[in-house]
């Protein structure tokens, strides 16, 4: 199986599977034979179809007769010969096309109809090549809700709210900046070494890395770095991120386990812990010293975060099965600190989860704000008077963040906020909020969107 039709399958699959893309990449490359080159153009390929998937869709039906209706092998063949033209600069048109036409004719090759197969396909991707770039979109002064959501690619329920949340600069600016591919970030295992050492480690494998800008723990790997790296020999990039000394991070994350103060805690339980990226930065900040309770819905999920403690060497980790919706939590009494990393729509997260976009709809964000109050609530009677209750997203979502926060602290009136700049003095400005929030966006800082309260329980009533 060459790329073009391993990206295919994996696009098929996505058609009617409500897997991740991740998992259904990983999957095909489980199956099937593939280099690094390979493996960088079926990636490409498929993250690229999915998040320019709308745009694309557009762009071809101006050529396609709206009478004619295309299955789901065709609409997917087509996205990746139109992607290939207006989206990837590798690649010349010629070859895109004949790819795309190959792909599609395949196993009718000597049939009357692949000939009219590879006729159709071909006639419209030459049509793409000729006028698809110069195709004119709905003015943005007259209708910028059609015209963010076909030109870069998003469900209108989404740019209307964040148009009527943020105006026209801020959802364009946003917009952009989450269809670029985020950088690689990691986040240096403190207990072992120093981010300067981890620099010159890289460095002396042929991967250059930069210090993170908001996180005192992090590094970034720029694309190119990662992709020099995956041409130069046998050893892969996972090869590298299996150390012990470094863990998959993005920036913004780094920043929810500090707020914590877990340096001063003998106690901090993480109520919403796999995979264990926040876990185990806890452990590290503690030292592996005192009690960190690492709690997780399922038994899978908290495998998953029992290994990742152990290569990272986070020590001082017990774990638990449990519904923390639901479950007595009287456990948490004795706690000094809470983490309650909840679910949520991962918005702040679609420069490497493209799919999100068209996976969610305002219902489900409703729904998932009101789990994540419960959340908030039944972690909040237990906590000891001075106990500190941090709550996290990766969304931008207000309904997911502050209004989450607002509805608690009316309700709880014997929590309040403790100011994020007391405990993370050296971020950038812009990433506390006048309320003492921590709200990250790509557009502004670089990272994932993210968001973080500290709350204190400053009384027994």
């Amino acid at each position: 199986m060459n790329a073009r039709k391993v990206a295919l399958e994996c696009l098929m699959t996505l058609s009617h599977a409500s897997a991740s893309i991740a998992s259904v990449v990983d999957s095909a490359f489980g199956r099937y034979a593939t280099d690094g080159r390979e493996r960088r153009l079926v990636n490409g390929l498929v993250y690229g179809v999915i998040r320019w998937q709308r745009q694309l869709d557009w762009v071809l039906n101006q050529f396609i007769n709206p009478r004619f209706q295309l299955d789901a092998r065709h609409r997917n063949i087509l996205r990746l010969g139109a992607f290939q033209l207006l989206h990837l600069d590798g690649i010349p048109a010629h070859a895109a096309i004949y790819e795309t036409v190959q792909l599609a004719t395949s196993h009718l090759r000597k049939s009357s109809r692949g000939r009219k197969t590879a006729g159709f396909i071909n006639a419209v991707l030459r049509s793409v090549q000729r006028e698809g770039a110069t195709l004119a979109y709905p003015p943005l002064d007259e209708n910028p809700t059609e015209h963010i959501a076909i030109s870069l690619s998003y469900p209108t329920w989404l740019i209307k709210q964040w148009l009527q949340t943020h105006g026209v600069s801020w959802t364009l600016a946003f917009c952009r900046a989450s269809n670029q591919i985020a950088p690689l970030a990691l986040r240096v295992n403190s207990l072992l070494t120093q981010r300067e050492e981890v620099c010159q480690s890289l460095k002396a494998s042929g991967i250059t890395a930069t210090a993170s800008k908001i996180a005192p723990d992090g590094l970034v790997l720029e694309n190119r770095a990662i992709t020099a790296f995956d041409a130069t020999g046998d050893k892969t990039l996972k090869d590298v991120l299996s150390r012990e000394d470094i863990y998959v991070q993005d920036e913004s994350a780094m920043l929810v386990s500090r707020l914590l103060s877990p340096a001063e805690a003998q106690c901090i339980v993480d109520l919403c812990a796999a995979p264990g990226g926040k876990t185990t930065h806890l452990a590290h900040l503690m030292g592996n010293a005192g009690k960190l309770i690492a709690v997780d819905v399922s038994a899978e999920k908290i495998g998953l975060l029992e290994k990742n403690c152990r290569r990272v060497g986070a020590h001082n980790v017990e774990t638990q099965v449990a519904d923390v919706t639901k479950v007595d939590l009287e456990f948490i009494k004795t706690a000094d600190a809470v983490l309650i990393d909840a679910p949520c729509s991962g918005f702040g997260t679609l420069r490497r989860h493209p799919d999100i976009r068209w996976n969610k709809t305002f219902k489900q964000v409703r729904a998932l704000s009101e789990m994540q109050y419960n959340l908030l609530k039944n972690a909040a009677q237990y906590i000891k008077p001075g106990g500190i209750l941090v709550y996290s997203t990766c969304s931008i979502e207000p309904m997911e963040n502050e209004e989450v926060v607002q509805r608690f602290l009316k309700d709880f009136p014997m929590y309040t906020v403790e100011d994020a700049r007391r405990f993370l003095p050296d971020v950038p400005p812009g990433v506390i909020t006048p309320q003492g929030f921590v709200q990250t966006f790509p557009h502004e800082h670089g990272v994932d969107g993210a968001f973080a309260a500290r709350l204190r329980r400053v009384s027994t009533e």
